[in-house]
Formats: C-alpha cells, structure tokens, sequence
C-alpha cells in the first residue's frame, strides 16, 4: 500500500467516526507527533556526561534501585 492510499484511508475511516472523545484522542495523537521534531543539541559538557556515565555503566559502576534504597 502506498503513502497516498494509507492517507485515503486513514481520512476514510476518521470521516467514519461521530465520537468526539474518539477524535479528540486522535487530535490529540496527531498533535503531538508533531511537537518534537526538532533535533536538540547536546553541549560538549552534556555530551561528555553522558560519556562518562555509559562507561560507568560498562564497567559496572553502578547501583540497582534496591542497593540505592538500602544507602537512603
């Protein structure tokens, strides 16, 4: 199936439906795929934390959530 013939279809079966709770949730999904399209950019500060952090997790320098709940 095409881009073209899923669109023609999609807008068939919304034009179908008389819900408004129901086509306010598909508002709603439709929506908010669209909210993040932007690519956000990681400072060099930002990007050597994380850096760091995953080879903390290599290397097993971490704590579980219980370990972490025994120290609180």
């Amino acid at each position: 199936m095409t881009t073209i013939e899923l669109k023609k279809k999609v807008i068939g079966k919304i034009n179908q439906i008389d819900d408004e709770s129901v086509l306010a949730g598909i508002y709603k999904l439709l929506d908010d795929s669209f909210l993040d399209t932007e690519t956000y950019q990681l400072s060099d500060d930002h990007s050597h934390a994380i850096d760091v952090a995953v080879n903390q997790i290599k290397n097993g320098e971490f704590l579980t959530h219980e370990e972490s709940n025994e120290i609180h």
